[in-house]
């Protein structure tokens, strides 16, 4: 047995030397032996603001979004604003400073990274902002905004009232949630399960704004609302109560929810809808509970477990009358001299041509034609001439450039974008550094890939080894000392893990002399979002498996199509065309009116363009 594979292992590349490399300082010799395989799972990571790297590995962020969404949300344009807006401030977070922005979603302007293939959303009629205000939906009950007499239990989730901590009969104990009520999220839904009741109780479900003190009872204080259990009357900002529903005692599940379409508020008891008992609610909302006896017990359900109300069924509902009215809407409205197959040819016609899917737009112009001359129809694309070939040319050329950067080709990109469209990098310096970045990205995926094949098929190997019989490898009447069978096949593997090895260093030292070359290229432009996208792209070197690690983002196909797409409008805008079509324009504009009219929980908090229409469509 050869002495270089007495101790078989896996095969790593040997990096902690290159990520020095990348920052322009010496690369010392690899030592010999195993030392040369260094594992950098705590290798060097290139440091903000520094041409050094540090030794700590970039720390992964946690979620500030951990509260997981109630389905009846799930599907919400809210739920994608939550998540955006997690996503924004993960970013911020110290520990994730030397992560910035990547390459291929730094925004355009007023452009944001498309979120499927083809179209990219621009948002309009809506000014910058530097973060979306959107709050998160209450969790569980507030330590810091309760009665003195009231215990949390239960991770926050269970109340009770230890004692009466009151100064007159009319007193209570009450407890607010932890966030208020966005109205972005269209309804909101909660439910209380009466754990424990003690005699004569009062117990009240409800909400209310931060002003109502906590030693009243919801619904007895301006601002306030509330269903008590004790007479099922229905309080509303210290107005006397009114007849509303059943009384309630241990055992009983109730909810409370609250319809920002209507500004309406409803409970619920044992999965029952109790009906409308306030209208025209207003302010800052949170959900409240009181109690006014000794050892009374509530455990709330914010969206932790299933609902024992079937609040799906019902937001389904409230959206179908939605979109029936929307669907009654003439689109006339948009483009009078077209009827609405006629419009939606349109879109999808310009939409093709405009992306390059040449073979497409042409055969949907034929069956449009086809379709119009066999009904004998008026103002349809059957009218209509076929792309000219000098346009149809344009059209190829870009889908050439579109479909090499889906495909990992950026050298093929850049060289045909320099081939046909030679002037577009001359007005758009920006695209082409994303470009340059996304090469390094699929150069170090390359790497990555290489790496991973090499280490799974060692340890294949090794696994195999140590389940062979010894009697497998030696031979029979092998006596231990005699090597004569058993070499070779040790042999073979050492050639085996050198060859790995070689397949992982080549393409290795060719992303860290681009990595080089690039930070030499750029190294005199000190614009921030240069050097962000720099660091952050350097940095993928000082991982073993970059695929799977806190920058494994920049991996996603969308970083492939933001570029792709950056690249095509600017292709667009230097021939004289619109950088969007108008079939985009379309979608961008519902989007920015829906999100408009969704902030004080109108119509718009049920309708998601995304979800609703787009992820249904194949592009």
């Amino acid at each position: 047995m050869s002495g270089s594979s007495s101790m078989r292992r896996a095969i790593v590349a040997p990096t902690s030397s290159y990520a020095s490399v990348v920052a322009g300082q010496s690369r010392a010799s690899a030592p010999s032996g195993s030392d040369s395989h260094q594992n950098i799972s705590g290798a060097n990571r290139f440091t903000p603001g520094s041409s050094t790297f540090s030794s700590k590995q970039p720390q992964a962020v946690p979620n500030v979004a951990s509260f997981p969404l109630p389905p009846y949300l799930k599907q919400s344009a809210y739920a994608e604003r939550l998540a955006q807006h997690a996503k924004t401030q993960q970013a911020k977070s110290p520990s994730f400073n030397s992560l910035p922005t990547p390459p291929s979603s730094l925004p355009l302007s007023g452009r944001l990274p498309p979120a499927h293939r083809g179209l990219a959303y621009d948002v309009v009629e809506i000014a910058p902002v530097e973060e979306d205000s959107i709050s998160p939906l209450p969790s569980r009950w507030n330590d810091a905004d309760k009665c003195h007499g009231i215990e949390l239990t239960h991770a926050g989730l269970e109340v009770k009232f230890a004692g009466p901590h009151k100064s007159s009969e009319n007193d209570a104990a009450a407890v607010r949630s932890d966030h208020s009520i966005p109205p972005q999220c269209g309804i909101f839904y909660y439910e209380c399960t009466i754990l424990s009741e003690a005699k004569e109780s009062l117990i009240a479900i409800g909400f209310s704004t931060s002003k109502p003190p906590m030693t009243r009872l919801p619904g007895w204080e301006p601002e306030s609302w509330g269903y008590h259990g004790d007479d099922g009357n229905a309080f509303s900002c210290h107005a006397p109560g009114k007849a509303y529903g059943p009384l309630f005692a241990s055992g009983d599940i109730i909810g409370c929810g609250i319809n920002f379409k209507n500004n309406t508020a409803f409970f619920t008891k044992n999965g029952t809808h109790l009906g409308i008992a306030f209208r025209e609610i207003k302010g800052k909302l949170y959900p409240s509970v009181g109690m006014k006896k000794a050892g009374e017990r509530v455990r709330a359900n914010f969206g932790q477990e299933p609902f024992c109300y079937d609040i799906e069924g019902y937001v389904k509902e409230e959206k179908a009358n939605i979109y029936k009215d929307v669907n009654q809407t003439h689109s006339a409205l948009l483009q009078p001299n077209l009827d609405e197959s006629a419009l939606i040819q349109a879109l999808i016609s310009s939409y093709l041509a405009h992306d390059g899917y040449v073979e497409t737009a042409r055969a949907f112009a034929r069956d449009v034609q086809k379709e119009s001359q066999a009904l004998a129809t008026s103002g349809t694309l059957g009218s209509r001439q076929l792309l000219d070939i000098k346009e149809d040319q344009d059209a190829i050329n870009r889908q050439k450039i579109r479909t090499a950067i889906l495909d990992g080709d950026v050298d093929k990109a850049l060289k045909l974008t320099k081939a046909y469209y030679p002037e577009v990098f001359n007005d758009n310096e920006m695209t082409y550094f994303r470009l340059k970045c996304r090469k390094l990205v699929e150069m170090i995926g390359v790497v990555s890939e290489a790496s991973t094949r090499t280490t799974n098929y060692a340890n294949d190997n090794l696994k195999q080894n140590q389940d062979e019989p010894m009697e497998d490898v030696f031979g029979r009447e092998m006596d231990i000392d005699d090597h004569s069978s058993g070499d070779g096949q040790w042999e073979r593997m050492d050639v085996e893990e050198d060859e790995g090895i070689a397949q992982v260093k080549a393409p290795l030292d060719a992303a860290v002399k681009y990595a080089q070359d690039l930070r030499i290229e750029f190294q005199a432009d000190k614009r921030p979002e240069i050097r962000k996208a720099l660091e952050e792209s350097f940095s993928l070197v000082a991982y073993q498996d970059p695929k799977n690690s806190t920058l494994s983002h920049l991996f996603d196909d969308d970083g492939r199509i933001a570029v792709a797409e950056e690249l095509n409008s600017a292709i667009l805008v230097s021939l004289g065309k619109s950088s969007v079509a108008p079939l985009e324009r379309l979608v961008q504009q519902a989007t920015a009116l829906i999100q408009e009219l969704s902030e004080d929980g109108g119509t718009g908090a049920f309708v998601n363009v995304n979800s609703d229409f787009l992820k249904t469509c194949n592009f």
